[in-house]
């Protein structure tokens, strides 16, 4: 009664009890149901088999199909949910109210939802999308708010093909919800919305497997590795056509995985395609298989189909036909590995929609109507590691750095990894450093790349004899290219043909993926193909390879001419001859496009240096460099310049030619002080120098006395480079050559500079930037005015500082790397000192980033006192302080003294404003003794005025005889540090 009446039963409950109890017995009776109510102590208790009472039955009905799905047979699932909510009919204690009963009814309202539920997304896996909406529809107006049942009548709708009625019942929920509620759809039902809009093909129902489907699939390979994208990709292909008839082409190079990313993928996707996966080896590159015809693969798809072989016809297009038929009522996988052509995989592709076909080629599938390829190469490094880890299986010792080499070496290229992994696996006493020793011999590689009777070249065999003779002469001769990539004017070169022949040549090349294309235009070879390449050219008649390297060498040195007379049309230069006058060129017109051409061959430029040098090729190893020379300096590669200069030097002494190595002395000298390299710089001048002292080469003597003049000056001796530079001017006005005289001027005003003389300083200046005015020079008024504006700068006339550096950036506004860097420094200079703190700390990241990436470390250390300073004027001493550090440590490494006088001051600035001036003083002190000793009166006067201020309490009159001597020469360079300085003397005397 209680429960009946919240414990407020109406006065009668009792009899009221008893009088319905008697009913329900005697309807009990009358239908002959095996059931019994009796009273017992104060209670009521129907004793009968649970099977008669609905909810017990529903229970158990739901428990059933639980389990049955379990086992995998959905139907009978579905059947058993079906029965059980079948049980449930009108409200739940119909007619009663109270808290227990409300409760009660909830609870058992619950369990009939979720159980409507479960079979709704049961009947939607086994695709009972269309007989299951109208159930749904009125679950909804029963439950008009939950969302579960929403999304399962859109995913109904949606599989039925009724996707504009998906839609309406989204926008009814959310009308609902928003009105009734005032709350949005959520996450899962809105995500839902927007996949039906965008015809999300995962929304599709996943098909069901038939128990007989045949599947003859290899296994898949344990050790698959990577291959994420092109994974992602040929399933998004799969999935976006899996209405039509879809076929999917992996092509690439030999050994490169193909069939084990094939396999892999068909075992993925085998529950898409529950009617059967086949697989068959087509045999396209086999040493002791032939090639399978189209016929002979249908009957054999055939079979494996279950057709029996009497049924099997034997006509080409009656085997095709009846294979289609076969295929019209499945839903398949099919796997064809190794490929020749269309020729033999037209007549086994399905007609109808619904299958997937996988294609395996070493070619590019060209001529099959509607394929989609994807095309694979080399593994990245760390996937190819990780393919190793898995080959060789738990080792002791696992050699990271050597396993990390060993990839590198197998071009990491999957059946190369495989093979010498196995090698390691089977022989445990064989170390990964062992390996790595053998593969580092060019000249065995190949041939230690196999395991048992496998071997990387059978690969590149079967690949190359598939070849007519015209290819696979041309795969023979590209391999003699030094460089690492090679373009159609190099490949017209090597073959001796017209462009539009070598093209042919090349497509069919790129087509049966014995090299690659991976930039318009720019063809490569793998690392382990170019070795099996060199290794045949190697057996070609010694004459014809030598005929073919001098045509190669000859059609670089010739562009590479033409393009430094494009971009520096006034330099001095040597001549330049060849022998083979390459018909098919570069096209170049202009100093934008020689520079980009430059930039681009800039590898193979070296690579070809370096096989000069070591092949005794003398005289393209001597010329080359020297022609390379103003471009490699300008770009700021100044280590690859060294380290081509050196081969020049060789190749000038092999040719015993005094004038070519002078000149290849002096270039070496110029990339080495600029680099830093101080000590060598000097004594590659100096040889240069003796060696046209003894030609009498008078112009040659002045370029070296003028390069030997810059490295004192990178060594902060300014007197001796002034004698030296001073010299190298004289001998050029002599001889009349003003550019010549131009370049001396300028080095004379920035050493005049340096020692305080600033009036001579631009005297030099104007007259060098008048000379290069006159000769049309873009390059030397770019570097004249760049210097010029230190002067303005330092003078304090800011606004005629920046004009001038604006004046540079136009008429030179494709300026190289290493101008840039110096321009973007200069440009922050005058920035700070104008107050513009953040835009000058901006310009001095950009040419810190320059300077770092051409190597000029002296321009980084003079950025990094620059932004040191800057953070001193910002009060951000911290940050000062750490940016001098580094300058000072990066200018001893280069025996840079200027730099060091620098960072010594500005770090002696940091601690005067914390405070600690006999640490500053220190600095200070030291900083002057540097700027005596490489004879810089600015920077002398700067470091005694700051050593004024830090006496001025302590020792004011010593305070004074320092400012006495910096006011002396700050007035006499009329500096704006001058008045300052004597403001400063005057407060201190005005005290005394």
């Amino acid at each position: 009664m209680n429960k009946i009446w919240d414990d407020d039963p109406p006065p009668k409950a009792r009899s009221g009890i008893h009088t319905n109890m008697s009913r329900i017995k005697a309807r009990l009776q009358d239908i002959g149901e095996d059931a019994y109510l009796h009273h017992r102590s104060g209670a009521y208790v129907l004793e009968t088999d649970p099977e008669n009472v609905d909810y017990h039955r529903f229970r158990q009905l739901r428990a059933q199909a639980r389990t049955i799905e379990g086992t995998g047979d959905g139907e009978q699932a579905a059947q058993l949910l079906r029965e059980a909510v079948g049980l449930w009919r009108g409200e739940p204690l119909g007619g009663l109210s109270g808290s227990w009963v409300a409760r009660t009814r909830q609870n058992l309202d619950d369990e009939f939802l979720a159980a409507s539920v479960e079979r709704s997304k049961l009947e939607l896996r086994l695709g009972h999308h269309a007989d299951i909406t109208a159930e749904l529809a009125e679950l909804i107006a029963r439950y008009p708010y939950d969302e579960k049942l929403v999304e399962l009548q859109m995913l109904a709708l949606h599989r039925s093909g009724r996707v504009t009625s998906a839609l309406e019942v989204y926008r009814a929920a959310h009308r609902r919800l928003t009105t009734d509620h005032g709350t949005e759809t959520g996450h899962r039902l809105r995500e839902l919305h927007q996949r039906i809009l965008r015809g999300d093909p995962s929304l599709r129902p996943a098909p069901r497997r038939r128990p007989d489907a045949p599947n003859n699939l290899p296994r898949d390979v344990f050790t698959f590795t990577g291959r994420t994208d092109e994974i992602r990709q040929l399933t998004a292909m799969a999935a976006a056509r899996a209405n039509a008839v879809t076929v999917l082409a992996v092509d690439g190079m030999p050994g490169v995985g193909k069939t084990a990313l094939a396999l892999h993928l068909a075992h993925r996707l085998t529950p898409e395609y529950p009617d059967g996966q086949l697989y068959l080896n087509l045999y396209g590159h086999h040493a002791e298989q032939s090639s399978v015809d189209a016929a002979t693969a249908l009957g054999r798809l055939l079979r494996v189909l279950g057709v029996p072989a009497a049924q099997i016809p034997q006509g080409l297009e009656e085997r095709a036909t009846l294979w289609r038929t076969e295929l019209a009522r499945r839903r398949m996988l099919i796997v064809l590995d190794d490929a020749t052509g269309h020729d033999q995989i037209g007549h086994l592709l399905p007609g109808t929609p619904g299958c997937l076909v996988l294609i395996t080629s070493r070619r590019r599938l060209a001529g099959l109507d509607d394929v989609l390829s994807v095309t694979l190469d080399a593994l990245p490094p760390d996937d190819a590691t990780t393919l190793f880890d898995r080959v060789i299986g738990p080792r002791r010792h696992r050699e990271a750095l050597h396993i990390a080499s060993v990839v590198r070496l197998c071009g990491y290229l999957p059946l190369a990894i495989q093979l010498v992994g196995s090698r390691l696996r089977v022989r445990p006493a064989l170390r990964v450093a062992d390996l790595l020793a053998r593969l580092g011999d060019q000249r065995r590689r190949l041939s230690e790349i196999h395991a048992g009777n496998r071997e990387i070249t059978a690969a590149f065999e079967l690949s190359f004899h598939e070849l007519d003779e015209v290819h696979q002469r041309a795969f023979r001769l590209l391999g003699l290219h030094p460089g690492t990539d090679f373009t159609i004017e190099s490949a017209c070169a090597l073959l001796q043909g017209d462009k539009a022949t070598v093209e042919g040549v090349l497509d069919g090349l790129l087509d049966h993926h014995l090299i690659a294309e991976p930039q318009h235009g720019r063809y490569r070879f793998h690392d382990l193909i170019g070795e099996y390449a060199r290794l045949l050219a190697g057996r070609e008649p010694l004459a014809q390879r030598r005929q073919t390297l001098i045509r190669i060498l000859d059609l670089y040195l010739f562009a590479a001419d033409q393009a430094d007379r494009l971009l520096h049309p006034q330099r001095e230069r040597a001549a330049v001859v060849v022998t083979y006058l390459p018909p098919v060129r570069p096209g170049m017109a202009s100093a934008e496009q020689a520079r980009d051409w430059l930039e681009t061959e800039l590898d193979n430029l070296r690579q070809l240096v370096r096989h000069a040098a070591e092949e005794r090729w003398t005289r393209h190893a001597a010329l080359l460099p020297h022609v390379l020379s103003t471009f490699l300096e300008d770009a700021g590669h100044w280590d690859m310049a060294a380290e081509l200069h050196e081969c020049a030097v060789t190749a000038w002494h092999e040719l015993e030619d005094q004038a070519g190595l002078a000149t290849a002395l002096s270039d070496l000298a110029k990339v080495r002080w600029r680099g830093g390299n101080l000590e060598h710089a000097l004594r590659h001048a100096t040889e240069g120098l003796a060696i046209r002292r003894g030609l009498g080469d008078q112009a040659g003597v002045a370029e070296l006395l003028d390069q030997i003049g810059l490295v004192h000056w990178h060594r902060s001796d300014f007197e001796a480079a002034f004698d030296y530079c001073g010299q190298a001017l004289d001998i050029r006005r002599s001889l009349g050559d003003l550019r010549g005289e131009a370049a001396s001027l300028n080095s004379i005003s920035i050493l005049a500079y340096h020692q305080g003389d600033f009036s001579q300083a631009a005297e030099r200046m104007q007259q060098a930037l008048r000379v290069y005015q006159r000769l049309g020079d873009a390059r030397g008024q770019l570097v004249t005015l760049n210097n010029w504006q230190e002067f303005e700068l330092r003078l304090g006339r800011y606004a005629s500082a920046r004009a001038l550096l604006e004046q540079a950036a136009t008429i030179s506004p494709d300026m190289s790397r290493q101008h840039q860097a110096i321009w973007l420094c200069n440009m922050a200079n005058v920035l700070q000192h104008i107050g513009d703190y953040s835009a000058a700390l901006d310009s001095y990241r950009r040419s810190s980033q320059i300077y770092g990436q051409v190597g000029d470390r002296r321009g980084i250390s003079d950025v990094l006192n620059q932004t040191g300073f800057c953070y001193g004027l910002m009060d951000r001493d911290d940050q000062a302080l750490a940016h001098h550090q580094r300058a000072l440590s990066l200018a001893r490494e280069i025996s840079e003294r200027y730099e060091q006088c620098l960072a010594l001051r500005g770090m002696g600035e940091v601690y005067e404003r914390a405070g600690r001036l006999e640490t500053a003083l220190d600095y200070y002190r030291q900083a002057l003794e540097i700027a005596r000793g490489i004879g810089d009166v600015y920077q002398e006067s700067l470091n005694l005025d700051r050593m004024g201020s830090a006496l001025v309490r302590s020792d004011p009159s010593q305070a004074e005889r320092y400012w006495r001597q910096a006011i002396g020469e700050f007035e006499r360079m009329g500096v704006p540090e001058g008045p300052a300085a004597r403001l400063r003397l005057a407060q201190v005397e005005r005290y005394d």
